[in-house]
């Protein structure tokens, strides 16, 4: 990442959407793709699915060239792909399984998700959802407090569901 004589480009991915300033990048290869998260019902975890970018998303790549001079993008799909791309992508919160955030605000002493501040507020149904997974994990009990293997699994870093086979098969 020091500066130098030698030539910079960026292939672009999700990194390259970052504000990270790399001195001396001029060039942007961009293929279109990005990994997104989601939530895969057939298996009940979050996955990494290969998707398009966004336009959106497509631009911000873009940029990573000419942030310090004159740049150069060149993007890997035609102009027709171009105008077909979604304007931005789906937030995660609508995307993702919402377990592992539910135990940790939980854990943090929010009692009432539904009145939780969030900058993006999440369907109900999905909320909903994720506190009747996790008191099928054991980590709520029926009023929907943490309970001790709850306050376990938020510890451990994994999705919930993974996290109760780790404990499980710890015992």
């Amino acid at each position: 990442l020091e500066p130098g004589g030698r030539r910079k480009v960026v292939l672009a991915t999700n990194v390259a959407e970052s504000s990270v300033t790399v001195p001396g990048v001029t060039a942007v290869v961009d293929t279109g793709l990005v990994r997104i998260l989601e939530s895969d019902p057939a298996v009940g975890l979050d996955r990494l699915r290969l998707g398009r970018v966004s336009a959106a998303s497509a631009e911000q790549r873009k940029g990573r060239a000419g942030r310090e001079a004159e740049g150069l993008c060149v993007r890997l799909w035609g102009a027709a792909d171009q105008r077909a791309l979604r304007p931005f992508e789906r937030p995660e919160i609508v995307r993702a399984d919402l377990t592992s955030v539910v135990l940790q605000l939980l854990a943090w002493g929010e009692r009432d998700l539904s009145a939780f501040r969030w900058f993006e507020a999440p369907a109900p149904a999905a909320l909903e959802a994720a506190l009747e997974l996790a008191g099928a994990l054991g980590a709520v009990d029926a009023d929907g407090a943490l309970t001790e293997l709850g306050r376990t699994l938020v510890r451990l870093p994994a999705q919930p569901r993974l996290a109760r086979l780790l404990v499980a098969g710890h015992a």
